[in-house]
C-alpha cells in the first residue's frame, strides 16, 4: 500500500493516480460501486485496475505503450517533414494552399491547427539540432 502511496505523491502521470487511489480506496474498503460513481468508470475498469494491481503492482496499473491515437504528422517520420516542407516551399505566404498540398498527398487530412503546431515542432527540433 505504501508504493501506492508514494506513486500517488510522486507521479506526475494523473491517469495513473487516478487508479492508484482507486486500488487504495478499494483496499480501505470502497465498493466497487462506489468507486464507479467516484473515479467515474465502469465496472469493467475497476476490476481491470484490481487484476492489474494484483499481478504487476503499479507497474501493472500503467498504460502500457502503444496506446492512444497516433499522431496524424509525426516529426519522426521524415517523409512527413519532406512534404510540410515542400509545400511551405511551394507556397511561403499562403498558409491554405499549404494545407491542402499536404491533405493531397498524405492519407489522413489534418487541420490547419494540427500543420501549425507539427511546423512548430519541427522548427524546434531543427533550432535544437543546429
Amino acid at each position: 500500500m505504501e508504493q501506492l502511496r508514494q506513486t500517488i505523491r510522486e507521479s506526475q502521470n494523473n491517469v495513473l493516480k487516478k487508479r492508484c487511489q482507486c486500488v487504495l480506496y478499494s483496499y480501505y474498503g470502497l465498493t466497487v460501486s462506489e468507486l464507479m460513481d467516484m473515479f467515474a468508470v465502469d465496472r469493467r475498469s475497476i476490476y481491470n485496475w484490481m487484476n492489474r494491481w494484483q499481478e504487476d503492482g503499479v507497474q501493472g496499473l500503467m498504460d502500457k505503450p502503444g496506446r492512444g491515437l497516433k499522431p496524424k504528422l509525426n516529426p519522426d517520420d521524415q517523409q512527413h517533414v519532406e512534404k510540410v516542407i515542400q509545400a511551405m516551399m511551394s507556397f511561403p505566404k499562403e498558409p491554405r494552399q499549404v494545407l491542402q498540398q499536404i491533405n493531397h498527398q498524405l492519407p489522413k487530412p489534418v487541420s490547419q491547427d494540427t500543420l501549425r503546431r507539427f511546423v512548430k515542432k519541427i522548427s524546434r527540433i531543427d533550432s535544437m539540432a543546429a
